[in-house]
């Protein structure tokens, strides 16, 4: 098997787990811990193994046109951007999620709603490793939504309480008010450069003709790295501390640290 098979099957395995968990979750409940523990730890071993084979070499990269846009110029790809960074992240993301499930299985075990808890963490997962691999703005930008979306209903786990429903509110508010500039930045480029790869790992001379126009480029990528400063991915056991008020754990609240899928 390829490097990158290997390497769609990485975010692949949690999104599976997860739709599993969410069809199976009523119906079949003693599935509901295997279909979220086990998926991402396979995931966690396949980024490892891609990390391994990488090696810190040249990147590697693969492309699946997803979608026709009208204009050959401007296709939707499923594009995979495997450097040193990317793999060694995916490693760290998928090794923090399998923790995060296991831990759950314990915290959350009485807790009726667990089955769609841990399918959205699988979500957030494979949404995660979907960024931190993906060499097309617009499906990193869909990555990036399915994380903003997760983060919501995570934080407002326990909706019962006016403290989490107050969180989920704030974190969705900061997350699409940084979506703006984000967006802006990928419709900026897509109308310079004629195309949506992710220009940060595009050779630098081939971008020389669109840097020769008035440097717009550069100001389209800075509104681009606001948009994604601007957002705030707690991870997800930050989400249930945050919702929770009252109880053992009150002392928890959210943890300032922040995802990003690159940088």
């Amino acid at each position: 098997m390829s490097t990158t098979t290997l390497a769609v099957l990485v975010p692949l395995l949690p999104f599976l787990g997860a739709l599993a968990g969410l069809l199976l979750g009523r119906r079949a409940p003693a599935y509901v811990r295997p279909l979220a523990v086990l998926p991402t730890l396979t995931s966690a071993a396949l980024a490892a193994a891609v990390a391994v084979r990488q090696g810190g070499e040249g990147a590697l990269t693969g492309a699946t046109r997803l979608t026709p846009t009208g204009n050959d110029a401007l296709p939707v790809e499923l594009a995979f951007h495997l450097d040193g960074f990317a793999v060694l992240v995916a490693v760290l993301v998928a090794a923090v999620a399998s923790c995060v499930q296991i831990y759950s299985t314990g915290y959350l075990r009485d807790d009726p709603r667990y089955p769609s808890y841990a399918a959205l963490v699988s979500l957030f997962t494979a949404a995660m490793l979907l960024v931190v691999y993906s060499d097309d703005l617009i499906v990193l930008l869909v990555g990036w939504e399915v994380m903003g979306i997760c983060s919501y209903f995570l934080v407002g786990h326990y909706w019962e309480t006016a403290a989490a429903r107050s969180a989920s509110l704030k974190a969705f508010l900061v997350t699409k008010l940084g979506d703006v500039p984000f967006i802006i930045g990928i419709l900026a480029l897509a109308s310079e450069a004629r195309h949506l790869p992710d220009q940060h790992h595009r050779d630098p001379a081939d971008l020389s003709a669109v840097r020769l126009r008035a440097g717009a480029p550069h100001r389209h990528r800075a509104a681009t790295a606001r948009g994604r400063r601007g957002q705030v991915r707690p991870v997800p056991a930050a989400h249930l501390a945050a919702g929770r008020d009252g109880g053992p754990d009150a002392g928890l609240r959210a943890d300032p640290r922040r995802h990003h899928g690159r940088g």
